[in-house]
């Protein structure tokens, strides 16, 4: 019985999440649905993230094993087949007996986009938060500083398990400005689409946690509090602060999930 892995790329406009709900369209039924179509089978899924209602992924790893062998074109061809335009396997690999998505990726790295503009922007709706800018990026990365480390993010989210620990390791976190001018010289110089991105890498998410770093990361570049707000929520927060915005879903994006390359002997038992 082969173990495989499928990462995973959605819209998540649509989608109220990734994990299956009575009632609503998901990332993961919609996955479940074509797995079943096309195997006939329906194997138990592990996924190395809960993605929000609206969230997209361009990196979501779902594990799961089948009771027959696929060739790994194969099964991603005929999967992207059967599957809507919203959601599409980029990915699929053999992965040794009992991997399992969640418990054994390494680090998670989350993206959230930003667009700088004094109205609105229709063609980046879906997948941006659209913030009055400019905003000050230099107190943004102060303040980014202090979230790096093994911390209680107790401030920012929940964990997804009841009582579960709210302590997470962020290995770093950027925040960089992308611009892209007019081509015509006659034309006023402002960029067309200016956009910001806060990229963190961590062990895990709690819920709520990247959306609420977004929120903090902007009140200060809007100048409505200082980096040290966000390091005093780091040092001395234990429950969520009511204080700290949670940023809208649809500029998160689950970007990519690291896990520990197999071994020889794995390999060879996949």
């Amino acid at each position: 019985m082969p173990t495989y892995s499928f990462t995973l790329e959605y819209d998540g406009t649509d989608f109220a999440g990734w994990q299956i709900q009575p009632s609503v369209r998901t990332a993961m039924g919609v996955f479940n649905d074509a797995l079943r179509t096309l195997t006939t089978e329906t194997p138990a899924l592990t996924a190395a993230g809960r993605t929000d209602s609206g969230a997209h992924a361009h990196g979501q790893v779902v594990g799961c094993t089948l009771e027959h062998a696929w060739a790994p074109d194969a099964l991603r061809h005929a999967l992207n087949a059967t599957l809507p335009a919203d959601l599409a396997v980029r990915d699929v690999a053999v992965r040794n007996h009992g991997f399992d998505a969640r418990r054994d990726a390494m680090e998670r790295t989350y993206r959230y986009l930003i667009v700088c503009r004094g109205g609105r922007s229709p063609v980046m709706r879906r997948n941006a938060w659209t913030v009055r800018g400019p905003l000050d990026l230099d107190a943004m990365r102060r303040a980014a500083a202090h979230l790096v480390g093994k911390h209680d993010f107790a401030a920012f989210g929940s964990s997804p398990r009841v009582g579960g620990s709210t302590v997470r390791h962020v290995s770093s976190v950027s925040v960089e400005r992308v611009a892209f001018g007019n081509d015509d010289p006659s034309q006023p110089s402002a960029p067309v689409l200016e956009t910001v991105a806060i990229t963190v890498h961590a062990d895990a998410f709690l819920r709520g946690m990247m959306r609420s770093f977004t929120g903090a990361l902007v009140k200060i570049a809007q100048g409505r509090a200082t980096p040290e707000w966000v390091a005093s929520l780091v040092d001395n927060a234990v429950v969520r602060d009511p204080s700290v915005s949670v940023a809208p879903a649809r500029g998160l994006h689950l970007w990519s999930v690291r896990y520990e390359p197999a071994t020889p002997e794995q390999e060879l038992a996949a």
